[in-house]
């Protein structure tokens, strides 16, 4: 245990120095990044078990929601599998997603959707401020292909295509991008590495403005701190490295208890919302060749918009 203690310190040690150093990086310009790319949808965290672990995973996916954090997590999967998440989000918008993974040959593909649904509101203008009557719709698609290989048995790759589409009122834009990713069990107790490089494509062009896609870095590393044939407890580090944004650290621990229950419980370092996250994992035991898991986030807010509850099942069939 005392052992398991140094090696999560030492990860934190070096990531908070790190997120410090590339904050300081050279951007071209003196002001903040905030707002300096579209497609803001796409950093919604999908997947309850992810999230309640303060989204510091890269390191620790491996099943079908695997796509929305590093492609290379879904090479560890063995069957097929169907994963559906719903997120309650912020002013009365829906996040939904289904991903459906198999294996084929020596690699595994993904195919993923996910939606962001604003509620209809009402248009106003400077001289009728209290609305026109006309009703203005938004939203975001999503559609994902994925695929990775495990290279050996301790190094797994994984390349994603994505198609987006954004839309708000008449105006409306869409845009191809990649992810890419890897996985890497170190060989030293049950430590393991991940990176991820997320939505990388070329830049979009909306009412005569240019924008730059939401890239992000991942840096993670986990480790199982304790196991027994009863009880594994898991912590996990990662450094998030925006585009946009300024850098942020999130650390997160899962227990898992007689195999069927886990509780989790995560926290991210320099940003506005969202900082502590709590969870509760369900396996039940498998009926027939069919295996299921629910999975519960609560994410607490701090400042101004309400708490977020988000709900994952994952279904496999053998």
């Amino acid at each position: 245990m005392k052992k398991s203690l140094i090696i999560i310190f030492a990860i934190i040690s070096i990531l908070i120095p790190v997120r410090k150093n590339l904050a300081q990086l050279d951007y071209g310009f003196d002001f903040s990044k905030s707002g300096t790319a579209g497609l803001q949808f796409l950093k919604i965290g999908i997947g309850a078990k992810e999230t309640a672990m303060g989204e510091a995973v890269s390191s620790l996916v491996n099943d079908a929601n695997s796509v929305f954090w590093n492609p290379s997590g879904i090479a560890h999967i063995e069957n097929y599998e169907v994963s559906f998440s719903h997120n309650s989000w912020l002013a009365n918008s829906k996040h939904n997603s289904a991903v459906f993974a198999f294996p084929l040959e020596s690699f595994v593909f993904a195919f993923s959707a996910a939606t962001l649904q604003i509620k209809e509101f009402e248009e106003t203008t400077a001289l009728m401020p209290d609305g026109t009557g006309r009703m203005v719709s938004a939203g975001d698609y999503v559609f994902g292909l994925a695929a990775a290989r495990r290279f050996t048995d301790r190094l797994s790759i994984g390349l994603q295509i994505i198609y987006v589409h954004e839309k708000l009122d008449d105006y409306s834009l869409n845009n191809v991008l990649f992810d890419v990713g890897a996985i890497y069990a170190t060989g030293f107790r049950d430590l393991t590495l991940g990176f991820s490089l997320q939505h990388f494509g070329p830049d979009m062009r909306l009412l005569n403005q240019d924008f730059r896609t939401p890239l992000l870095f991942r840096l993670s590393a986990s480790d199982k701190l304790i196991i027994s044939e009863d009880f594994i407890l898991t912590g996990a580090a990662e450094l998030v490295h925006p585009t946009d944004n300024n850098e942020w650290v999130s650390m997160g621990i899962e227990m898992q208890l007689l195999k069927y229950v886990a509780l989790r419980a995560g926290h991210r370092i320099n940003v506005d919302e969202g900082k502590w996250s709590f969870g509760l994992g369900l396996t039940p035991p498998a009926f027939g060749s069919v295996s299921t898991r629910f999975d519960y986030a609560f994410v607490l807010s701090e400042n101004v918009f309400d708490n977020v509850h988000r709900f994952s099942i994952m279904i496999g069939l053998n």
